[in-house]
């Protein structure tokens, strides 16, 4: 099926800020006397990265909570959901260099050159989305994603964002391409039939090929006349990534 849209995922895809929202969290985490996260220990890290990298904000405090035994009302869920988009535009405004993924500037010029609709996902907040985007101005992103329609956050209230943006672009999952660079959100837009690119921003590029459909070190190698031809015919996959059938919708 011929390509007609392409879904950006927040983390590591547009922003490299997942040292700023886990700042945050932490914040919120020593307020309300749990344990945080130890940001100096490569072991924290990396579980970190592992299990809640890419998930949502929604679900991952109320998992952070659970495990140190707190139950949450959703009136407590968004007061603290506030407080860490509070804590995570508080921390933007002190970082000094760019935080936007390299290349993605030159990827979006080109999804305009092939017409190609683009969604914007994202688990966090919608005004921490804003922030960013205020911060480090992007003009090829605000020129695609201009409308709202287009744009999904964790605000949404809905497990299962990426079905939801689709709804939204009125693509079928097999004209959609999502750009991915988390476990958690490969596994997300898999799980809804669509088929998956995934960028080395986080995890080595042999762990991303295991579970995407196509893996690149970053957006400089994405060779999309190929991308096209296999999205369309099924043919000219990379030799190095097993062979498998796209997911069906």
């Amino acid at each position: 099926m011929t390509l007609q849209g392409v879904i950006l995922t927040w983390s590591g895809v547009v922003a490299d800020d997942e040292e700023l929202h886990l700042y945050a969290i932490n914040q919120v985490l020593l307020e309300e006397n749990l344990r945080p996260w130890d940001l100096g220990s490569p072991a924290q890290k990396e579980l970190y990265r592992l299990h809640h990298l890419g998930q949502p904000d929604r679900e991952s405090l109320l998992a952070l909570w659970q495990a140190q035994g707190r139950v949450l009302s959703p009136r407590q869920q968004e007061g603290l959901l506030q407080r860490k988009a509070l804590y995570y535009r508080q921390a933007l405004q002190e970082q000094k260099g760019s935080l936007l993924v390299p290349g993605l500037a030159e990827a979006l010029e080109k999804l305009e050159q092939l017409r190609l609709k683009v969604g914007l996902l994202s688990g966090h907040a919608a005004v921490e989305v804003e922030a960013f985007l205020e911060r480090f101005p992007c003009p090829a992103l605000a020129r695609l994603t201009h409308d709202f329609r287009y744009r999904v956050t964790g605000e949404a209230g809905d497990p299962q964002l990426h079905r939801l943006l689709l709804e939204r672009m009125g693509l079928s999952p097999q004209e959609c391409l999502s750009f991915e660079a988390t476990y958690a959100g490969i596994q997300a837009a898999r799980s809804q039939g669509i088929p998956v690119l995934a960028l080395a921003t986080f995890f080595p590029l042999h762990m991303l090929q295991r579970r995407a459909d196509w893996a690149v070190d970053g957006y400089p190698h994405v060779e999309w006349e190929r991308l096209q031809t296999w999205l369309a015919t099924g043919q000219d996959r990379p030799a190095d990534l097993p062979t498998k059938p796209l997911a069906k919708g």
